[in-house]
């Protein structure tokens, strides 16, 4: 591997709070990395500053394991398995939708596993390490506010979201999902409330205006791209109508509709379920400028509903099709309650409930 990023003293300072004050590594502890050339540099330093905590680090270089495919198939090998599963601390910084820890350990359920709260695995989103401006206070209330929400999420009965764009939908929460899971592995910057519906708990109509991730399992194209060479959000957005959590009607670009009219063809089982309503809970603008930069979605200021496939709902948020659609600026209520207007959270509000 090479380094292809300067070191500078942000960095430094961004991997030193980020270890301490998020990931919270002690002195003795082991702590494994994996990356390959694009994230050399940020490896190379998250180990110096370990070291001078007193922590055990090494880096994993999966960049020939990847192969020319890069990730597309590859196969779980057993050194790189048993050392996450013995590390104290375990950090990806290769692609998180490129690889992931379901991949390295050969069971897609370590995937979701690694995402919430909790967890010691964490996706270090470093890109622009040397430029982030870390304000670990904004950091902390986001990551309060997930915990707050998540709690009063199992407790309420009902959330709506709606925008001016048209988007009316309304998901039981409460007892009623198979799963809701505060995602807070993806840092620094990034947080949610991941809510699994239950079949027949989610109705009415979503309006992404935002884009989507890749499709077929993140290896094929997104039905609403947003990267860097393709950008397609000044198009009509995706109108899609969920009836007791399955998709009924749906219309837009009539290229996007195209691509997500042979996604439904071609997957089986058929991606037509409301597989999660995902309420983002962070505000930092790093998140949008060097987080997800390979699909463009997941922003701040968002909600996303993915459609997938999910037939083990109690049991895992990712099937083997899932896919998230962003909508933008978003007023949610929880049972009639408004604690985000598109623009803030009401924190008065939701940190009573932590």
């Amino acid at each position: 591997m090479q380094s292809y990023v300067k070191s500078n003293d942000k960095m430094f300072h961004n991997a030193l709070a980020t270890l301490t004050e998020i990931c919270e590594v002690k002195s003795g502890e082991n702590m494994v990395i994996i990356a390959d050339s694009d994230c050399f540099a940020y490896a190379s330093v998250m180990c110096r500053v370990a070291r001078d905590l007193g922590v055990n680090g090494i880096i994993i270089d999966i960049d020939h394991w990847g192969g020319t495919e890069k990730y597309m198939k590859m196969p779980v090998m057993e050194p790189l398995r048993q050392a996450i599963l013995h590390s104290d601390v375990a950090i990806m910084l290769t692609d998180q939708m490129k690889t992931d820890f379901g991949i390295f350990l050969g069971n897609s359920d370590d995937c979701d596993a690694a995402l919430v709260a909790g967890t010691r695995r964490f996706t270090f989103e470093a890109t622009g390490m040397e430029n982030w401006d870390l304000d670990m206070d904004r950091i902390k209330a986001d990551r309060a506010r997930t915990l707050a929400l998540y709690q009063w999420l199992k407790e309420a009965k009902e959330i709506r979201i709606t925008t001016k764009r048209g988007t009316d939908i309304t998901c039981k929460v409460g007892n009623e999902p198979d799963g809701m899971y505060p995602v807070m592995g993806i840092v620094p910057f990034y947080a949610e409330v991941a809510i699994v519906p239950s079949m027949g708990s989610v109705s009415g109509v979503v309006v992404a205006d935002g884009a989507s991730e890749f499709a077929y399992a993140q290896r094929g194209f997104p039905i609403r791209p947003a990267f860097a060479g393709h950008q397609e959000l000044w198009k009509e957005p995706m109108r899609m109508v969920f009836k007791d959590s399955m998709l009924v009607e749906y219309d837009g670009d009539p290229v996007q509709k195209a691509r997500l009219t042979k996604l439904l063809a071609d997957i089986d089982p058929k991606p037509d379920l409301c597989d999660e309503v995902g309420l983002v809970t962070c505000t930092s603008n790093e998140n949008n400028m060097y987080g997800w930069r390979v699909c463009g979605s997941h922003q701040t200021h968002c909600i996303h509903v993915a459609l997938g496939n999910n037939r083990r709902r109690k049991e895992t948020i990712h099937s083997t099709e899932h896919v998230d659609f962003d909508v933008h600026e978003p007023t949610i209520s929880v049972d009639g309650t408004v604690i985000f207007d598109g623009t803030n959270f009401m924190d008065d509000v939701i940190l009573k409930h932590q």
